[in-house]
């Protein structure tokens, strides 16, 4: 920047605009409203007329460059002081928008870093404040609250534990969930809410005494010790002829063999579901940006991809919030300048399911190669 100013105020001096003393009070140049102004630092004990005589300019052009200027002016305030038309030549006209662009860059890209800055503190301050209240609370640890897009089975797969366990420790009639719905989802956060009650004992029936007035032959009978009976017993007895043993022939019922247990049933792919990526054949995964496809109203899970082929199902996943579903691939991205640093679009549908606030979020893209 600091050349620039050097290069105008060369230009200047030959026309005669400016002092030789100059260039060090001016900061920077600016173009407003077609016009460009020099800006120029007020030095100790400086007054307008003084810098109106410098700049071979006058105090009233000064004030109308600065609405705010009164009388006066103050050590360290900036000054715009406006260039006439025909003193700057073609190149230092050029140079002189240069800087200006530049300069406006680079403010931009500090008010984006300030941003981005304050945000980043927001969140850390935020999440001190949201662990201490999840940890005064036991039980709130293995809690979740269903977010838009998830399933029984994707949260089964997100915490490690099984279906049956989710339903058992919510009281869950099926596997639907719904959203804002709270969840216990780990093993001691259900042991931290149930209350502990006594064992329940079977209750062992003792024979009743007999009475004074009862007769011999109402008394109860006391049976024998089952093992004076097994001692009777042969130690290999045969079976009778007239009940022939008959050997089972399903394993699965056998005393030996314990029943198998049935197994879960796994979900298939298709769209708009978050079915897990099938492990058969070769995945293929890329990350980049997700957008919404202008004007659709399908109301289908649709996407464009730059590289998958036609028809194929892929995974999207929002990076941020960890949610995904199955999108179907109806067409190329196309191969624009808009589109250079677009990985996927998604139909309105799809795109409102992964991520309902932002306009665009950072995705990672799966799919089984053909």
């Amino acid at each position: 920047m600091k050349k620039y100013v050097i290069l105008i105020a060369l230009s200047l001096l030959a026309s005669g605009f400016v002092r030789a003393h100059t260039v060090a009070d001016s900061v920077g140049v600016e173009k407003k409203d077609g016009k460009r102004f020099i800006l120029h630092r007020v030095d100790e004990g400086q007054t307008l007329f003084a810098i109106a005589r410098r700049y071979s300019s006058s105090v009233n052009a000064i004030k109308a460059a600065n609405p705010e200027l009164g009388s006066t002016v103050r050590y360290a305030q900036i000054v715009r002081i406006p260039i006439p038309d025909g003193a700057l030549s073609r190149k230092a006209a050029k140079a002189m928008d240069k800087a200006i662009k530049k300069e406006e860059k680079q403010k931009e890209k500090e008010q984006e870093s300030k941003t981005r800055s304050e945000s980043v503190a927001k969140t850390t301050e935020k999440k001190p404040e949201k662990d201490a209240r999840k940890s005064s609370d036991p039980g709130k640890a293995g809690i979740h609250v269903v977010e838009p897009g998830q399933t029984l089975y994707s949260l089964a797969v997100r915490y490690n534990v099984s279906q049956s366990d989710l339903r058992k420790w919510n009281s869950l009639s099926g596997n639907n969930v719904l959203i804002g719905q709270a969840l216990i989802v780990t093993e001691k956060a259900y042991q931290a809410r149930t209350p502990s009650g006594p064992i329940a004992t079977t209750p062992v029936k003792t024979p009743a005494p007999a009475h004074p007035d009862t007769p011999a032959r109402m008394a109860p009978k006391t049976e024998r010790p089952p093992v004076q009976k097994k001692a009777e017993e042969p130690v290999s007895p045969k079976p009778e002829p007239t009940a022939p043993r008959i050997e089972p022939s399903n394993p699965a019922k056998s005393d030996n063999v314990a029943p198998a247990k049935p197994e879960e049933v796994v979900e298939e792919p298709r769209p708009g579901n978050d079915a897990p990526m099938p492990t058969r054949g070769r995945r293929i995964a890329t990350s980049g940006v997700a957008e919404m496809i202008d004007g659709d109203a399908s109301g289908k899970y649709l996407a464009l991809h730059r590289t998958a082929p036609i028809g194929t199902l892929v995974q999207v996943r929002n990076e941020f919030n960890n949610q995904s579903l199955w999108v179907k691939v109806i067409g190329r991205l196309p191969n624009t300048g808009v589109n250079d640093k677009i990985l996927i679009k998604l139909s309105s549908q799809a795109f409102a399911k992964l991520s309902p606030s932002d306009r665009r979020f950072r995705a990672e893209v799966s799919y089984i190669a053909p």
